[in-house]
């Protein structure tokens, strides 16, 4: 199935979901826009802190946005230089939900400026509200099979 026909029925859950649950799903999205600005302080502004990454085998904890732009940056020119252009959801299934966290369970890709795709990778997303805004507070990620 194509990514655009799987963009349109997330889109279509989402209209039908628990109000929790579409806050939850657009601070997901705003997430991944953010990471495909690369404007690392948009994107640290997605979060939610302390935040914490579980990526190969590593615990990384960023106790503030500052520390998270600052910290992030040489990760991301890594990734630029490697061909990445962009991201983006294959899918997302809310798997868990309160009215004040969601955990999203998670296939995302990365795709070059060909539109060619490089790499996929399954994670777990805790997404939270506090004082009434969603953001993520946690990702747990390994690469697909």
């Amino acid at each position: 199935m194509p990514a655009d026909t799987r963009a349109h029925e997330s889109a279509a859950h989402a209209h039908d979901a628990p109000a929790h649950e579409a806050a939850a799903r657009a601070a997901l999205d705003a997430f991944l826009d953010a990471l495909n600005s690369r404007d690392l302080t948009a994107w640290a502004r997605t979060l939610h802190y302390p935040h914490v990454r579980v990526h190969e085998g590593e615990v990384t904890v960023w106790e503030d946005e500052a520390g998270y732009v600052e910290r992030s940056a040489p990760e991301l020119a890594l990734l630029v230089a490697s061909g990445w252009s962009r991201s983006g959801w294959e899918s997302v299934e809310l798997s868990q939900s309160s009215p004040d966290q969601v955990h999203a369970l998670v296939r995302f890709a990365r795709y070059d400026a060909a539109g060619e795709r490089t790499g996929s990778f399954d994670s777990v997303y805790v997404l939270t509200r506090r004082s009434e805004r969603w953001g993520v507070l946690a990702r747990i990620g390994f690469p697909a099979a």
